[in-house]
């Protein structure tokens, strides 16, 4: 259905089809099945949801399809992906799947923190394991886009609970991580002292400080992860540089370019779909690839 990263019409079809039949068929599937609070070992509540089916493998998805990240880019002044998109998804995945749906990163919605000096790529691992734990969920594939994408790069390549990623906007060998460190400082020291996007914004600085000050190893995370091929699932707009209105102009889609026939070779599937940046990335673009490559697949 997908070659040479464009997306085939059939599967545009086929969204469209599947996004009206959960809107009118799918109540059950939405059905909060369980909800509650993660509690961390550093005293953090987190606030996550299971939706879908029971019996059905588990989607752990947060940052940045939720309300509560929507509030923060409504400080930053950018346009939020909206609730009716995140519904949208949602309704497509629990269709076929369990969902924990999870108030992430720390300090969004329900969830508290974040703590000083959050977030550090090991404290998100324990996050998303904590969070499993308390749903009663023992492996999950996480989905991620921009940040959650690095998120459930560091994620995986830390605890084989996460049995495979379906991420996007975000590469994973020569991850630009030194220049996002430089635009995020410089956007989160800009903002008002105390504000939830200040906070969520420092914790995002924190992050890729933690990485660029580390000895972390790609090409060893991607072997790590190599006895998950086939649920390693990376897709881009062959435009995407980055946010450049929010100054964080970045070299995304090159590497992960460049770098394709070298993930194929560990167990990814690469999807470069043409024409689309970083912000303009919709979901009939990139969720029909996510549905089919999991297609049959259990974890």
């Amino acid at each position: 259905m997908r070659r040479d990263g464009l997306l085939h019409p059939f599967a545009i079809a086929l969204a469209t089809t599947l996004f009206a039949a959960c809107a009118s068929t799918n109540d059950d599937a939405e059905t909060t099945k369980k909800e509650g609070f993660a509690v961390t070992d550093d005293g953090v509540r987190i606030h996550y949801r299971l939706l879908g089916p029971a019996d059905a493998p588990t989607l752990w998805v947060g940052y940045p399809w939720t309300e509560g990240w929507d509030r923060i880019m409504q400080e930053l002044g950018a346009r939020a992906s909206g609730t009716g998109v995140h519904q949208e998804l949602i309704e497509a995945l629990t269709a076929k799947y369990q969902v924990l749906y999870v108030d992430y990163p720390r300090g969004t919605g329900a969830s508290t923190g974040p703590l000083p000096g959050d977030l550090t790529p090991e404290t998100v691992a324990k996050d998303y394991v904590a969070v499993a734990d308390a749903a009663g969920v023992d492996r999950f594939v996480a989905m991620g886009y921009s940040w959650g994408a690095g998120f459930g790069i560091h994620v995986a390549s830390r605890t084989r609970r996460c049995a495979g990623l379906a991420i996007g906007g975000w590469p994973v060998l020569e991850a630009p991580y030194a220049e996002i460190l430089e635009g995020s400082r410089a956007q989160s020291t800009s903002l008002p002292d105390g504000t939830a996007a200040q906070r969520v914004l420092g914790s995002n600085t924190n992050f890729y400080a933690d990485i660029v000050g580390s000895d972390w190893d790609e090409e060893a995370a991607v072997e790590f992860m190599r006895d998950r091929a086939g649920l390693l699932y990376l897709y881009v707009g062959s435009e995407d540089v980055g946010v450049p209105g929010l100054g964080l102009e970045l070299p995304i889609a090159e590497p992960i370019i460049a770098n394709r026939k070298r993930l194929e070779a560990a167990g990814w599937e690469v999807d470069v779909i043409e024409g689309y940046d970083h912000m303009n990335l919709p979901l009939d673009a990139w969720l029909p690839g996510v549905l089919e490559s999991l297609e049959g697949k259990s974890w």
